[in-house]
């Protein structure tokens, strides 16, 4: 179990706890650690991760080129317009990560964290 939740929970930026709130501890994890690193290995040439739209899905843009990319399946990025606004950084999820120090932990027990802090929060 993540002990002192409330201390690093109160170090996210206002983005940050939206994604906290959002994701939870265990989409953030799964994220940073298996999606990502299988994502940006097929990244077109130039481009980078700008992270998550509103539609859930991770898109990429090469700023040089204007070209812009959205993930569509396991093993493919598409050229896709894509949205500018409402998304969720990758360097947010990343920052999340990092405060949490999700690496130190194993999927199953991030299930309900983030679940389980919010609902004490509201009590």
């Amino acid at each position: 179990m993540i002990l002192d939740v409330q201390e690093k929970y109160d170090q996210l930026s206002s983005a940050q706890k939206d994604i906290f709130a959002g994701y939870g501890l265990r989409q953030v994890k799964h994220f940073v650690e298996i999606s990502l690193p299988k994502i940006e290995a097929v990244l077109p040439e130039g481009a980078y991760v700008q992270g998550i739209n509103a539609d859930g899905k991770v898109q990429a843009i090469n700023v040089k080129t204007h070209q812009t990319y959205i993930w569509i399946s396991d093993s493919q990025w598409q050229e896709h317009p894509i949205a500018n606004e409402n998304i969720d950084l990758k360097e947010d999820v990343i920052e999340v990560w990092k405060i949490f120090n999700l690496k130190s932990y194993e999927l199953i027990d991030l299930s309900h964290v983030h679940r389980d802090f919010l609902e004490s929060l509201s009590a």
